[in-house]
């Protein structure tokens, strides 16, 4: 009888011990200025204008528009001369050779398990490209860097007739030379963007919270992700962060008193302490504190739950120091030339501006309405030049002070827009996807033509060279261009119509190919199984 007093005792002393502790992932968005590790200090001197040699113009018609047009340097204003930064470009004519029809046979079974031979005839273009682009900074030679534009690949295809594979290598070999300014534009961004851009940052991180609802800590966890998701939310790249800090400040104290409650070296109490821990760590790295989050960073270690999340939280921090001391500051949040930099900075002389002329009644621009992710709706003219090579960004007219259209624009970037309308019947969207030709490219948004949109699936065209197309539930999509498709066309069918499985099998067969028809009828296809 003393023994069951005992345990009942102490059930009762620590209730504690008998609840279990599981502990979720929950996000939060921050916003923040990504600094470059190689920063232009004086924000005055953040300019730059392109420079083309005379070969490159004389290649390729309009290069410099196009270039200017589709690369900036995020923070930087792009000037017609005198720039910090002169970015000479040197274009190569992109070396093309032809791969020629090649018939494959492969041994494949139907759905009885027959075996037979499936004839296919490949055919491709093989790519190497040069040229280069060079950083050139006559006050300070410690920024001049020239980037080679070296770039060697394969375009492969299968088809199930030789005349189709024969037409498949003039069209690439058109295709290659006609993309070429853009993807050159793409390295430039990217790689110029790495080295010296400011750019904003608005990405979503994550906190530990606890998700036992019978644990004495629930309602007290949950109130502080509530408060974390909520005051993060409001972070701003160009505003000072202290007032966040201090809206902060009760959620800091309590997990701060975690460390206190539950002090036994016991599971559940250094589970609940890395909840603590880890996420201290990550509130003062957000808020441009790193040697505050290294001391729970030091904690997270010594817990021994999970070590590893404070060691590789250390390395984020002391990435946080050597950034600043490169850049000179103490935070990341500043105000910069935001996105909208890549437009290039005309003076206008309004006095002499021909107060007759208006955008209406000029035949290289076109009216377009753009419908933003805020849900507004913005009419304006676009050159129409700049509407056949649309990529990841459209300049738009905006009234003057009379409501006339006439020399002052405003640049919208592809993630601001939600959908454009050139004219009746023709509209683009906005879709996340990588460059089908170069290795490593990242998701970015850009301008896409609408062909088809489907149920489950969408189709769209990238500049009149490569289908895109994107599940509706998922928020990437995939060039028909790249390598992935290219090589694995049939299985690719086959994943798509898994929902299916008289489509599927199908797909196993030869009727669908890597071209607009098949995947047009392959979508419809798809819509009308049951």
């Amino acid at each position: 009888m003393k023994r069951i007093i005992t345990f009942l005792l102490l059930i009762l002393i620590n209730p504690v011990f008998s609840q279990s502790v599981d502990l979720d992932p929950y996000s939060f968005n921050v916003s923040y200025v990504n600094l470059p590790p190689k920063p232009v200090v004086d924000r005055k001197n953040r300019t730059y204008h392109l420079a083309l040699n005379p070969t490159s113009i004389a290649l390729f018609k309009d290069a410099k528009d196009n270039l200017e047009y589709n690369f900036s340097i995020d923070g930087f204003k792009n000037v017609p001369s005198g720039g910090y930064f002169e970015i000479a470009v040197d274009l190569w004519d992109p070396i093309t050779l032809p791969l020629g029809v090649r018939k494959v046979e492969n041994k494949v079974k139907d759905s009885n398990g027959k075996e037979r031979i499936e004839v296919s005839f490949v055919s491709g273009v093989k790519v190497r490209e040069l040229g280069s682009f060079s950083v050139k900074c006559a006050s300070d030679a410690s920024f001049n860097r020239k980037y080679s534009l070296e770039n060697s690949f394969t375009i492969e295809n299968s088809f199930s007739n030789p005349d189709d594979a024969r037409k498949f290598i003039d069209v690439e070999m058109y295709a290659v030379r006609s993309n070429y300014l853009s993807r050159v534009a793409s390295s430039m961004d990217v790689r110029l963007n790495r080295d010296y851009g400011y750019s904003v940052e608005q990405i979503s991180d994550y906190v530990w919270i606890l998700d036992s609802k019978k644990h004495p800590e629930y309602d007290s966890s949950v109130k502080a992700l509530s408060s974390i998701k909520a005051i993060f939310n409001k972070m701003e790249y160009n505003e000072d962060v202290a007032p966040l800090k201090k809206e902060l400040e009760p959620v800091i104290e309590y997990f701060k008193g975690i460390d206190k409650t539950y002090a036994e070296d016991e599971r559940r109490h250094r589970k609940l302490r890395y909840e603590a821990y880890f996420n201290l760590a990550v509130i003062y790295h957000y808020l441009d504190m790193p040697d505050e989050s290294d001391i729970w960073c030091d904690k997270l270690i010594e817990n021994k739950y999970d070590a590893s999340d404070g060691k590789s939280m250390k390395l984020k921090n002391e990435s946080l120091r050597e950034i600043f001391a490169v850049n000179q500051v103490t935070s990341r949040h500043m105000d910069v030339e935001a996105r909208t930099n890549g437009v290039k900075e005309e003076e206008v002389d309004v006095a002499n501006f021909d107060p007759n002329y208006f955008l209406k009644n000029d035949p290289k621009y076109q009216l377009v309405s753009l419908i933003l992710t805020t849900n507004d709706t913005v009419s304006g003219y676009a050159k129409i030049r700049a509407l056949e090579n649309l990529d990841r960004k459209i300049s738009v007219s905006i009234p003057d002070e009379n409501g006339n259209h006439n020399h002052i624009f405003k640049t919208y970037f592809a993630d601001q827009v939600t959908r454009l309308v050139i004219r009746e019947n023709d509209f683009y969207s906005t879709v996340s996807f990588k460059e089908a030709l170069r290795a490593g490219s990242k998701p970015v948004f850009r301008f896409v033509r609408e062909i088809l949109n489907g149920k489950t699936i969408s189709l769209y065209g990238y500049q009149n060279s490569e289908i895109i197309i994107k599940k509706q539930n998922e928020a990437f999509g995939a060039s028909t261009s790249s390598v992935g498709w290219q090589m694995n066309t049939k299985s690719k069918f086959a994943e798509l119509a898994r929902p299916c499985p008289k489509l599927a099998a199908r797909a196993n067969g030869t009727e669908f190919q890597n071209d607009l028809n098949s995947l047009m009828k392959f979508v419809e296809a798809l819509d009308a199984c049951k």
